[in-house]
């Protein structure tokens, strides 16, 4: 299995926040973490993470993962 580079995390907007922030306890209080992805450098390479890794919970390059699931979706039917 080819090793997966995640040098880009280290620039990520996200670097000292509280990780609470990404981990909301639902969908729907989401804002204050895509508004940190909004900013980010590196929110597609954190984006393109999360879907090939199928990460299931959080906020991940400004995506919840309902969202996450229904470009998983697209991605398959394309």
């Amino acid at each position: 299995m080819p090793e997966i580079d995640l040098s880009w995390r280290s620039s990520g907007a996200c670097q000292g926040l509280d990780p609470q922030i990404f981990y909301p306890d639902n969908e729907e209080n989401c804002s204050q973490a895509k508004s940190v992805c909004s900013e980010c450098k590196v929110r597609i390479a954190c984006l393109t993470y999360a879907l090939d890794s199928r990460e299931k919970q959080g906020v991940w390059g400004g995506t919840s993962a309902r969202e996450r699931r229904k470009l998983l979706r697209t991605r398959r039917t394309a």
